[in-house]
């Protein structure tokens, strides 16, 4: 029993390890010395070849959870602006959503061409006009020349389900598969779990990027570094319609000052 647990710390502290010498690859691939964009900070040269995105689509119980957004602020986030121009991008949604789903995508100058859809290991809530729903959709969509890594990947993936709206961790080794680098996820709730360099935004992580008019709490060293290099984040941040996308994800407050939350879920600033 000691020798088990040993060695469930022993994996536990490789992999944090891990994770850590991905979150240095970050900056490297997309840190102040590669080139980033004077006006979105921590953007690589040429932009991200791969895009995440899981909105916090409104109308769909996410209110309970954090602030959602309106589908005409989704639509306004400058995913064309981050994307190289032959790109692939991985949009989350609800089947409720789904026509409002390929409307985003085509706003950010996407093609829908197939549905991921995550089949669940158990049954959600039906309504009075809707099936019982055990399944949700990720969205391949491209821009530009730019073909599938592999082709052998299905238009499903079983997956079981973990804490309200969190995304399975299989998804990661998918689109890696499909798709190349350098990655980034909008929305972001923790860093990836990847051995890939992922560069992440939202509300609940130190974000890699600093996006013009969409403030989240708090912004990585990376991010610093780039604007202290000569980018003005006065001229980034104090625009119109800067509020703080209520989604950037879970519980954010609405300025651009260096926040975290509590266990419970109760902010505190620092």
């Amino acid at each position: 029993m000691q020798r088990t647990k040993q060695t469930r710390q022993a994996c536990t502290g490789g992999a944090a390890a891990q994770r850590g010498d991905v979150a240095k690859q970050v900056g490297a691939v997309v840190g102040p010395g590669a080139g980033s964009s004077p006006t979105i900070p921590g953007l690589p040269p040429g932009g991200f070849a791969t895009i995440l995105v899981d909105p916090p689509w409104p109308a769909q119980s996410g209110e309970k959870h954090y602030r959602t957004m309106s589908l005409a602020r989704i639509k306004a986030l400058p995913v064309g602006a981050l994307a190289a121009r032959d790109a692939h991008l991985w949009l989350w949604t609800t089947n409720a959503l789904l026509p409002k789903a390929y409307e985003v995508a085509e706003a950010w100058g996407f093609t829908v061409r197939s549905p991921l859809t995550w089949v669940k290991f158990r049954l959600g809530l039906g309504g009075r006009y809707q099936l019982r729903n055990a399944t949700e959709q990720l969205l391949f969509c491209t821009r530009g020349r730019a073909p599938l890594g592999s082709r052998s990947q299905p238009t499903w993936f079983n997956a079981p389900v973990t804490e309200h709206s969190r995304k399975p961790a299989e998804q990661f080794a998918i689109i890696e598969r499909v798709s190349p680098g350098p990655y980034l996820e909008l929305f972001a709730r923790r860093r990836p779990e990847s051995n890939q360099p992922w560069a992440v935004w939202g509300d609940q992580v130190a974000s890699d990027i600093r996006i013009p008019g969409f403030a989240v709490p708090r912004y990585s060293e990376r991010v610093h570094s780039v604007e202290a290099a000569g980018a003005s984040p006065a001229a980034m941040t104090n625009q119109p319609g800067s509020e703080h996308p209520a989604a950037m994800r879970r519980g954010g407050t609405g300025d651009d000052r260096n926040e975290t939350a509590d266990a419970n879920g109760k902010e505190v600033t620092r």
